[in-house]
């Protein structure tokens, strides 16, 4: 593991707005980014993606709904931060490897951060949601690759494919050719990769957003001991219950 990051960069934070020199600017897509000491994940969900009241799976889902779903980004992994320049090792993705690294500067002030790009030219504001300072603590999967990551009073689980995702441009892309060559069990098997995150809840989780959309609202219980193992802590802290 690498050194914590500096204090200014934990806590869970919520993506403002990101502009670009060309004109590009987005406020409404919903993108968090929860930060332990070492650890974070991040979730991305447009605005657009579509509803399907009732359901229970992907399967629920027509075709072009898929497609639209496999937009949806997010990430986890362990974050380096040296003087003002953040990297963001991404164990986990929920798209594809786009072969640059995630790699940016960053200014705080107060509550307020602002990240450029390195390798894209970008501009994302953030602010930092208030009751996410402490404590701060993350667990990897026992069973299978993923991590778990709590900030105060919040928490974003990743969980991934119980199968490697094919090579592809993004997502989207895998989906419609799975799609378009009748393997249909293939796009849901690509879009499995589960990313929740919401509030605690005394012994449960209640998730406000999540890469399974009809996991939305719901309570997907505490943290089992069986399946997650401790990693770090900001303050001593019991096995999960």
């Amino acid at each position: 593991m690498t050194a914590f990051v500096p204090p200014a960069l934990t806590g869970l934070w919520r993506r403002e707005v990101i502009t670009t020199p060309k004109g590009y600017r987005d406020e409404t897509t919903r993108v968090l980014w929860l930060q332990t000491r070492s650890w974070y994940a991040d979730i991305r969900v447009k605005a657009d993606r579509p509803a399907r009241p009732g359901a229970t799976g992907f399967a629920d889902y027509s075709d072009a709904e898929l497609i639209q779903l496999a937009a949806v980004e997010g990430f986890a992994g362990e974050l380096t931060a040296t003087g003002d320049i953040c990297l963001w090792r991404r164990d986990l993705d929920y798209q594809p490897p786009s072969g640059s690294p995630d790699e940016a500067t960053f200014a705080v002030s107060g509550d307020v951060m602002i990240e450029d790009g390195i390798h894209s030219d970008y501009q994302e504001i953030w602010r930092r949601e208030p009751g996410s300072a402490s404590p701060l603590v993350a667990y990897r999967r026992t069973g299978g690759a993923g991590l778990l990551v709590i900030a105060g009073g919040y928490f974003t689980e990743i969980l991934d494919r119980a199968t490697p995702l094919p090579k592809g441009e993004s997502l989207a892309a895998i989906v419609s050719e799975a799609l378009g060559a009748g393997r249909r069990e293939a796009a849901l098997a690509a879009l499995s990769l589960r990313i929740c995150h919401g509030r605690v809840a005394g012994a449960g989780r209640r998730v406000t957003l999540s890469t399974y959309p009809w996991l939305e609202g719901q309570d997907i219980g505490g943290v089992d001991p069986a399946e997650w193992t401790l990693i770090d802590c900001d303050v001593p802290a019991p096995a999960p219950s």
